[in-house]
C-alpha cells in the first residue's frame, strides 16, 4: 500500500483559476512579476534605474493580451522548474513583491493559450512555454478521471526553445482568444492599473512636489517603474479637483484640493511601520465614482493590497466609514512583518498587523473629527450667511416696500430667528477655531477656506461675522403700493391690491415665483395707468 501523499488536479484550480474574484488581477500579478526582476536586473548592471520599461498590449479586436518586460528574463536551465511548477517560488518573503508562485498562472482562467516567452542575457536562445488553458479546463472538469497535479502539467504544457541575440533579456506573457471584455477594455484597464500598479504620481497634481519632498525628508522608498498601456506611460490620477457629473455625461468641478497632509507610524525601536498622505478640501461629502484615485488606498511596495474600500475597516463605526470617500490618498506599509495574503487584498494575521491597525485606527480618528468639525464649521457658516441675507433683504424691502404688513411681520421674525442662532453659531465657530488650534489640526491649513482671514485678523470674531447693524426701523413702513407706479389708485384700491399679493404670499411659498407673479401684476398696472392717463 502506497501512504505517500498525494495531490489531486483540483488543487490546480484553486491556486489558478479559482484564486480571484477580480479578473484583472491578472494585469497586478504579471506587473509585480517584472517589477521583481527589474530591480534585479538595475541590480546587476543590466539596466540603469529608470530604463526598465514594463509594455502592455491589449489588442481587442484580436482578443490578444501581451506584457514584456526588459528585466532580467529567465535562463533556459531553469524555465521548466520555475514556470511549470505552483506555489514553488525562489523569491525571498518579506522582500520580493511577489513570493508565492503562483500568480503568474492566473490568466489560465481567462483565455484559451497562455504563453510564456524569455531569454536571459548572454544565451543565444529564448525558451517558450506554452500552457494549453482549454485542456486544462476539461481536465479538471472531467469528473469521472481522478489525475495527479503533477501529471496534469505535464500534460497541458509545452516548451520549445528559439534563436535569439546574446544581449537579449526578456519576459514576455502572451494570452490567446481572451474570453473576458473586461480584460479588453483599454479604458477599464487603463483606470485600474492607474491606481493599482506601482507607478508615479502625475505632476499634474499640484502636490506631487509636496510628496515627494515628504519621501525625501523620511528617506523613504517608494518604488515606481515605467508602465506603458498600448505606448501611454500611465501615472496615478490625482487631481487638483474634485468631480460630479453634469447632466451632459461629462463632470463638473464641484470642490478643490486645498493641500495634503502626512501620516507616519514608528515603533519604538524608531523603525518606520507605514507612513501616508491624504487630501484636503472642503469636506462637503463623498466623492462620486467618477473620481477614479477616491479614497484612501493601502499599499505595500507601492502596489495597491484590497481596493478602495480597503480603509473603510480603519472607522471604528460603521456610520463613519463614509469618511474614507471624503479623501483620497495612500498609507503604505513599510514593515516586513506586514505580508500581503496570498489573494492580495489585505495582509497575513500576526502580531504586526494587529500593532499596524492599531495605530492606523488612532490616526482615522483624526479624519474623522476632521470631517465632523469641517460639518459643524459650515453649518455655522451658513446660518450667519441666512441671518446676514434677511438682514439685506429687509433693508432692500424699506427702500422698495413691502407687499403687506403680514410680509414685514414673518420677516422680521425670521430675521429675530437666525439672529439669535447666528449668535449661538458664532460662539460654535469660536469653539471649534480654539480647538483646532490647540489640537494642530490638520483643519487648521484650511480653515480661513471655511471662514475667510479668520486666522489673520485681530479683531473679534464678533466683529467679523456680526458687523454692527440694525435692520429694525423705526419709521413708518413702507408698502409696495406707495411705489409711484400705484401712484393712479385711490386709498381703498391700494388696499385691495395689497391684500391681493397677502392672498399671493400665501398661497405661494416660493418667493422667487411668488416674486415673479407680483412683478407681472405691477406692468400688467402700470400699463393700464398709462391707457387711463392718455385716455
Amino acid at each position: 500500500m502506497n501512504d505517500n501523499p498525494r495531490i489531486g488536479k483540483d488543487v490546480i484550480e484553486s491556486l489558478t483559476l479559482g484564486m480571484y474574484e477580480d479578473c484583472r488581477f491578472i494585469y497586478r500579478e504579471y506587473i509585480q512579476n517584472s517589477a521583481d526582476q527589474i530591480d534585479k536586473a538595475i541590480t546587476e548592471g543590466l539596466i540603469l534605474p529608470g530604463e526598465d520599461e514594463i509594455y502592455i498590449t491589449v489588442d481587442s479586436e484580436n482578443r490578444r493580451i501581451i506584457i514584456e518586460d526588459n528585466a532580467t528574463g529567465i535562463s533556459k536551465a531553469n524555465v521548466i522548474p520555475i514556470l511549470r511548477n505552483i506555489a514553488h517560488s525562489t523569491k525571498k518573503r518579506g522582500e520580493d513583491k511577489g513570493f508565492r508562485g503562483i500568480g503568474r498562472l492566473g490568466g489560465l482562467g481567462y483565455c484559451s493559450k497562455l504563453t510564456f516567452e524569455t531569454t536571459y542575457y548572454g544565451e543565444d536562445v529564448s525558451s517558450i512555454m506554452t500552457w494549453d488553458a482549454d485542456l486544462l479546463k476539461q481536465i479538471i472538469n472531467d469528473r469521472e478521471t481522478s489525475e495527479e497535479a503533477v501529471d496534469v502539467l505535464s500534460r497541458v504544457t509545452k516548451t520549445t526553445q528559439k534563436k535569439e541575440l546574446p544581449e537579449s533579456h526578456y519576459f514576455k506573457v502572451i494570452m490567446e482568444d481572451v474570453t473576458s471584455d473586461e480584460l479588453l477594455n483599454i479604458t477599464n484597464v487603463r483606470n485600474y492599473l492607474s491606481m493599482v500598479a506601482p507607478v508615479d504620481i502625475s505632476s499634474n497634481f499640484v502636490f506631487a512636489s509636496k510628496i515627494s519632498n515628504f519621501v525625501k525628508e523620511h528617506k523613504l522608498k517608494v518604488d515606481t517603474y515605467n508602465i506603458y498601456i498600448n505606448g501611454e506611460l500611465i501615472y496615478k490620477p490625482y487631481t487638483n479637483f474634485i468631480y460630479d457629473d453634469d447632466k451632459q455625461g461629462g463632470k463638473k468641478k464641484i470642490d478643490d484640493i486645498l493641500d495634503v497632509d502626512f501620516l507616519l507610524s514608528k515603533d519604538d525601536d524608531g523603525n518606520i511601520i507605514y507612513w501616508g498622505w491624504y487630501s484636503l478640501s472642503h469636506l462637503n461629502g463623498q466623492m462620486k465614482q467618477r473620481n477614479i484615485a477616491r479614497g484612501i488606498r493601502l499599499r505595500k511596495e507601492n502596489i495597491q493590497i484590497g481596493d478602495e474600500e480597503i480603509c473603510k475597516k480603519f472607522f471604528s463605526k460603521t456610520n463613519d466609514q463614509r469618511f474614507s470617500f471624503y479623501y483620497f490618498g495612500e498609507i503604505h506599509a513599510v514593515s516586513k512583518d506586514l505580508i500581503p495574503n496570498s489573494r492580495r487584498d489585505y495582509f497575513g494575521e500576526n502580531n504586526a498587523l494587529q500593532d499596524f491597525e492599531k495605530r492606523v485606527k488612532t490616526d482615522f480618528l483624526k479624519l474623522r473629527e476632521m470631517c465632523y468639525d469641517a460639518s459643524e464649521i459650515k453649518k455655522s457658516m451658513q446660518t450667519i450667511a441666512k441671518k446676514t441675507e434677511l438682514e439685506e433683504k429687509i433693508k432692500q424691502k424699506e427702500e422698495s416696500g413691502y407687499a403687506s404688513k403680514q410680509e414685514k411681520k414673518d420677516l422680521q421674525q425670521q430675521f429675530e430667528e437666525y439672529q439669535k442662532r447666528s449668535i449661538e453659531a458664532q460662539k460654535k465657530l469660536e469653539r471649534k477655531n480654539q480647538k483646532i488650534e490647540d489640537s494642530n489640526s490638520s483643519l487648521k491649513k484650511i480653515l480661513n477656506q471655511f471662514v475667510p482671514n479668520l486666522e489673520q485678523s485681530t479683531e473679534p470674531v464678533q466683529q467679523i461675522l456680526f458687523p454692527p447693524s440694525n435692520p429694525e426701523k423705526t419709521e413708518k413702513t413702507k408698502f409696495r403700493t406707495d411705489n409711484p407706479i400705484y401712484s393712479q389708485y385711490s386709498k381703498a384700491e391700494k388696499k385691495l391690491i395689497g391684500k391681493i399679493y397677502t392672498s399671493i404670499a400665501k398661497a405661494i411659498p416660493d418667493e422667487r415665483q411668488r416674486e415673479a407673479l407680483i412683478k407681472v401684476i405691477e406692468e400688467d398696472l402700470t400699463q393700464s395707468s398709462s391707457i387711463i392717463i392718455r385716455t
